[in-house]
């Protein structure tokens, strides 16, 4: 079974214009643009360009954001970047259908790669990729049954199901369906993982990884086949890749493609209690669960890793695409919007490992992580480990290619929002069209039709969930639109010159997390105290820059909230017509809130990290101050999390 109600367009239909496009643009220049020149592990002498130097994951997860990022942007020097990995790698396959470097068998970097030869090929229609992907696949059924799968290979194979998948509706070849079934037998089911979910309490509780380095001589992931060898056991890889926060957002995608291939429609009921239990357990405010390496409970102050920002988003654009459920939009947006950009810098330049929905210092010191190393949450190039330094580049061009959908219906469904053009075909017709607006900044999108000639076709538009009342205009006359299971559709002759104005009405509102705490939160925007930061320059070198982030603002507040009206608690302002150049700058943000506030002296920082929150309602003794409140995004320190006080 191969059918889905939205079918994603093809790299490219989708451009991204506005903030979005000026924000790719930053990315481009940033690190994205400069990665080859500054880091070795993509440089000249990458295992994936013939060289000898680090031949892994890293330069496919570069890729797989380098080659989408190249083409909405139309950038030929970024084209001309991609254009070597990707030939090369075309280039490197033998006669059995293995590709990659020859000194690394691995089957995992191989599947990341798959994923930037889809999308190579969307864009460019190059038929190359449709043969050297049938030959390999042909090769990994030939070789799967006698294939031990590494932990990753096991834990990842969902990115390898997914690319076959694709091939398979493409090419309709039977043995892609023979080799999608093999993968789903021989590695770990996360449909049963996420219905039978075990992790309640940080990993810390289940794998004391004193005790794990100990028992594989201090060499970690490479020690452990060693030992698991010599004991005969598995408990330590079981429990590692069970808790390891990027399997699992990685994961959370398993119950789609199983749908796809076997029709289970109870897949899609399994997903969603999965994800409800991992916000319940490991949530926190910005749509995150805590992950640093391993998921770790939902204290604010715990980290969450900047891969696991990325790949989540990805998962949900493929749980959206396949079960058509709106809940998955609204929680893309919220991280796309908060999670994504608060963890890099406003140049996209660095980048944290571990972000903290409570931040109030980035150092080079100990904090609370389960095993990440002491300098996690610095802004640099590669702070703990370069997983992240390769893979955050895919966040938002990927974003942006799944801004729209077809539906089956003949129509398109507009699933999630952002300013973007659009250049489709739709039963042999060209349909071009613009979204044109602030979102998330403003609740107003306009839609305008720019084809030439008129068309028939269905729009739908999706309700998000936080909207209390949607408004709609068709050529500046009120219009009463089909309201059907979460979206908003109008069918009728289209003609050039077209305007629909959808206005998403939201209040502010607050939401309850740990302890208690409280977050304020206004369309799929969630604000963060806005604090003082000072970026001091660490590294000596000079050749990259590396940050510690400091304040000499409070921190320790408490909110004051009328709980039955929330609302009224809060001032919300608009400060500007026009976006900046960077709306994730704090210093230029568009809007913010304005709230009442106490200081919570008891509240204090530990281990070099806001402090364990106070259980809520708070009595705190000081007097009232106003307080200032940013979207979450431009606020590289904060708070999210408040503990509160009612009158």
């Amino acid at each position: 079974m191969i059918d889905v109600e939205l079918m994603e367009l093809p790299l490219g239909e989708i451009r991204p214009a506005g903030w979005l496009e000026r924000q790719l643009k930053i990315q481009a220049k940033g690190l994205t643009g400069r990665l080859e020149e500054v880091w070795k592990d993509v440089g000249p002498d990458s295992g994936w360009l013939g060289g000898s130097g680090e031949n892994w994951e890293r330069g496919p997860y570069y890729c797989d954001g380098l080659i989408p990022l190249a083409y909405l942007l139309e950038d030929e020097k970024l084209k001309g970047k991609a254009a070597k990995w990707i030939s090369w790698t075309l280039e490197s396959q033998n006669e059995e259908g293995f590709f990659g470097p020859r000194d690394n068998d691995d089957w995992w970097p191989r599947m990341v790669m798959l994923k930037v030869l889809k999308n190579y090929f969307e864009y460019t229609k190059d038929q190359r990729v449709v043969h050297f992907m049938t030959r390999y696949f042909m090769y990994q059924l030939q070789n799967i049954d006698s294939r031990e799968f590494a932990i990753w290979e096991n834990t990842r194979s969902v990115e390898n199901i997914y690319v076959i998948l694709w091939l398979y509706s493409i090419t309709g070849e039977g043995f892609l369906i023979d080799l999608a079934k093999r993968f789903f037998e021989k590695s770990m089911n996360w449909s049963n993982y996420f219905e039978n979910f075990k992790y309640t309490k940080p990993t810390g509780e289940y794998l004391d990884w004193e005790k794990f380095m100990k028992a594989t001589g201090g060499k970690g992931l490479e020690g452990l086949y060693e030992y698991e060898e010599r004991t005969n056991s598995t408990t330590y890889s079981k429990l590692f890749q069970e808790t390891h926060v990027v399997n699992v957002v990685m994961g959370v995608k398993y119950p789609a493609l199983r749908y796809l291939l076997y029709g289970e429609k109870n897949q899609l009921k399994i997903v969603k209690e999965g994800i409800k239990k991992l916000i319940d357990y490991h949530g926190t405010s910005n749509g995150m669960v805590t992950g640093d390496e391993h998921l770790n409970g939902n204290d604010p102050s715990r980290g969450t890793e900047l891969c696991a920002v990325v790949e989540y988003m990805f998962s949900l654009e493929i749980l959206f695409r396949v079960f058509n459920d709106t809940e998955f939009a609204d929680i893309l947006e919220k991280i796309a919007y908060n999670a994504l950009p608060a963890t890099i810098d406003k140049e996209l330049l660095t980048h944290q490992y571990d972000q903290q929905v409570n931040q109030i210092m980035c150092s080079h010191a100990k904090r609370n992580w389960y095993n990440n190393l002491d300098d996690s949450n610095l802004f640099g190039l590669e702070p703990n480990f370069g997983c992240c330094t390769a893979n955050m580049h895919q966040g938002w061009p990927k974003f942006v290619k799944n801004l729209c959908y077809k539906s089956d219906d003949g129509g398109l469904v507009f699933g999630v929002y952002g300013p973007c053009k659009i250049e489709t075909s739709v039963a042999g017709q060209t349909i071009l069209i613009r979204e044109v607006t602030d979102y998330p900044f403003d609740d107003k999108i306009e839609i305008l039709i720019d084809n030439n000639a008129d068309f028939e076709i269905p729009l739908h538009f999706r309700i998000p969930g936080w909207a209390t009342k949607s408004e709609v205009t068709l050529n500046g006359s009120a219009f009463d639109p089909e309201n059907n299971e979460g979206y908003l559709t109008i069918k009728r002759l289209w003609n050039r010159g077209d305007r629909v104005e959808l206005v998403f009405r939201s209040r502010v509102r607050t939401s309850k997390w740990f302890k208690n705490s409280l977050s304020v939160e206004k369309g799929p925007l969630l604000f963060a105290l806005r604090l003082d930061e000072k970026w001091n320059t660490t590294n000596k070198d000079g050749e990259f820059p590396e940050y510690e982030v400091y304040t000499t603002s409070p921190w320790n507040y408490a909110l004051k909230v009328d709980l039955k009206n929330p609302e009224k608690s809060f001032s919300f302002i608009k400060r500007t017509q026009q976006l900046s150049e960077q709306p994730f700058d704090q210093n230029l943000v568009p809007v913010l809130i304005e709230a009442d506030a106490a200081k919570v002296e008891e509240w204090s920082w530990e281990r070099n990290s806001a402090g364990t929150l106070p259980e809520s309602p708070v009595r705190p003794e000081g007097p009232l101050e106003k307080v200032c409140l940013i979207p979450y995004g431009a606020a590289r320190l904060r708070i999210a999390q408040f503990p509160y006080f009612e009158e």
